[in-house]
């Protein structure tokens, strides 16, 4: 086998490895979010994961990171700011601006999320062998490093 064709077919490999790793996490996470009782959709829980992870943030980066118009965000931060899960606070770099931060409920609430929908998942991890569990803690932490990284 040439050169060329071992780097297409390892770079084909990569390819495929990545989308799986895509969409399992996908899965995972619609699976794991199906928490009773939890009204807010997977774009309130990420925005607040990224404020507590980035700090106080403007509300147009929020919705550009959410892939959303500034109205849905302003809606969304306006609900989140109504369960004082977040607060505004002025921009110190522009007094005109406004940056949207956590408050320790936000932050309690959101730890309360992933406790059930991390709930959710310890049963089937309970039904997996030691080296299972072990190849995925290691994968977890690949797979965060890797999204730390893009």
């Amino acid at each position: 086998m040439s050169d060329l064709t071992q780097q297409s077919s390892a770079a084909h490999a990569h390819s495929e490895l990545a989308l799986d790793l895509v969409r399992s996490a996908a899965r995972l996470t619609r699976a794991a979010s199906t928490i009773s009782g939890v009204t807010y959709s997977s774009i309130a829980w990420r925005v607040l994961a990224d404020i507590e992870r980035e700090g106080a943030t403007r509300v147009t980066d929020l919705a550009a990171a959410q892939r959303v118009a500034q109205p849905t965000m302003t809606t969304l931060v306006q609900r989140l700011e109504g369960e004082g899960w977040v607060d505004r606070v002025v921009d110190p770099a522009d007094r005109r601006a406004t940056l949207v931060g956590i408050t320790a409920r936000g932050v309690a609430a959101l730890a309360a999320y992933r406790r059930g929908a991390a709930n959710l998942i310890t049963p089937k991890l309970a039904e997996l062998d030691a080296a299972d569990r072990a190849a995925l803690a290691r994968a977890a932490e690949l797979m965060l490093s890797i999204a730390n990284a893009v």
